[in-house]
């Protein structure tokens, strides 16, 4: 019973652990500080003016828990994708 508590306590705080980043970008003239996003969050936190790319650190976070299914769902689900930058900044 007591290893079975420490698993789901390391697997919790590993579906936490997320590699992708917020940033502040300036868009129209006002800084705005911009989430990552993933397939479940994608309506509602995407940003149409911002480029994103994929977040390297999750998919190997991803490669490792996968026996879990937990932690690939949740990085994939609310953090696959990190802002870079404005679509307008080169």
């Amino acid at each position: 019973m007591k290893n079975i508590i420490v698993i789901l306590i390391v697997l919790s705080i590993f579906s936490l652990i997320s590699c992708a980043q917020s940033k502040d970008i300036e868009i129209n003239g006002k800084t705005q500080t911009i989430i990552p996003y993933g397939w479940a969050n994608e309506q509602a936190v995407k940003n149409d003016s911002v480029v994103y790319q994929i977040c390297k650190g999750n998919i190997i976070w991803c490669i490792i828990g996968f026996e879990t299914v937990i932690i690939p769902v949740a990085l994939t689900g609310w953090s696959m994708y990190e802002p870079v930058r404005s679509i307008n900044q080169k």
